[in-house]
């Protein structure tokens, strides 16, 4: 940096006026910038001003301890030297305390940035995108929420997911991609899977279309498996277990494709589900089946197509009136 340039944010940062990047910029150079240099440049700046009177001699003792006693044994000659000294230097604490004030303060603010976290949700009509800041790509099914921190990729790639999502990560050696969920966490490098993790259903799913994936429960750490592709690793929160089977992928991520899919649920969870697709309202007459668990992807447009397959497997009747849909169990 030239002398000019140094003279210049010497005099910004005694107004007050310097910013973050000036204020970078002339602590790089005073930390490059020899003794002797730096006080020549010193005493041209403090000489600019004579609207500062001198230190007492309380701070001088403050600040200094024995400098008075040593100031003494210095020649008359050199006294005007030694008051431009202690000028100098209590001119270079003043810039000192600055530093450290103001890294003190940068510092905190990006403790608090870091602590801070993004949350992305998805609405109840249509899957949303997600575009990571190290470039992994995220798709939320509806009423899906991701969660990461602000300084995400600094240190670790670390996301938490709760209902569904399909990612396709990045890959970085260095750095493990975790998708934490309230019973397990998938760990990754860089691959593609699909996670199913609705709080509330007793069953969490990964399937690994490619890649290698490890999938832990975060109750107990030491249950961990791994998939290759065209497997799924599958989560029972009732007994805490975690199993390991094949998979074409294509049920697990018909949702990308506007698809109604249902995995282990309650036959009561697929009406609930019905309701808010096609915007109608089930009452049944009979609760029998309520909890009876149902499997299956629909790619049907209406709801009557949809209850028509449902039929087929349980037996029931039902019947419309506008937005409300009577179903009679057998």
């Amino acid at each position: 940096m030239t002398e000019n340039r140094m003279k210049d944010l010497f005099r910004k940062y005694h107004a007050g006026q310097i910013s973050k990047e000036e204020f970078r910029q002339l602590r790089d150079a005073v930390n490059k910038t020899g003794d002797e240099e730096l006080k020549e440049l010193l005493q041209a700046h403090w000489d600019k001003y004579d609207d500062y009177p001198p230190l007492s001699q309380e701070k001088v003792q403050a600040l200094y301890g024995g400098l008075q006693r040593r100031m003494k044994q210095v020649p008359v000659g050199s006294r005007r030297k030694s008051y431009w000294l202690q000028m100098a230097a209590g001119f270079l604490l003043i810039i000192a305390m600055g530093f450290s004030i103001a890294f003190f303060s940068q510092r905190s603010e990006m403790e608090q940035l870091a602590a801070q976290s993004v949350t992305i949700r998805s609405g109840e009509s249509a899957p949303s995108s997600v575009l990571l800041p190290d470039g992994t790509e995220v798709r939320l099914n509806i009423n899906s929420t991701l969660t990461y921190q602000q300084d995400f990729g600094r240190t670790d790639r670390r996301v938490a997911l709760s209902g569904e999502g399909y990612f396709k990560v990045h890959r970085d050696e260095n750095k493990r991609f975790v998708v934490h969920t309230d019973v397990m966490d998938v760990t990754v490098l860089g691959t593609t899977f699909n996670v199913y993790a609705y709080e509330g259903n007793d069953f969490y799913e990964m399937a690994l279309i490619e890649g290698r994936v490890c999938v832990n429960a975060t109750a107990s750490p030491q249950k961990a498996l791994y998939a290759n592709p065209h497997e799924k690793i599958t989560y029972n929160k009732r007994t805490g277990e975690l199993s390991l089977e094949t998979t074409s992928t294509k049920v697990e991520t018909a949702w990308m494709d506007d698809e109604l899919i249902f995995r282990h649920e309650p036959l009561q969870e697929v009406f609930r589900c019905l309701e808010r697709r096609f915007g109608v309202t089930f009452s049944v007459n009979d609760t029998t089946f309520r909890n009876d668990a149902y499997t299956g992807v629909f790619r049907e447009k209406n709801v009557e197509d949809v209850l028509d397959i449902l039929r087929q497997h349980y037996g029931f009747k039902y019947e419309r009136e506008g937005d409300e849909i009577s179903i009679q169990m057998k």
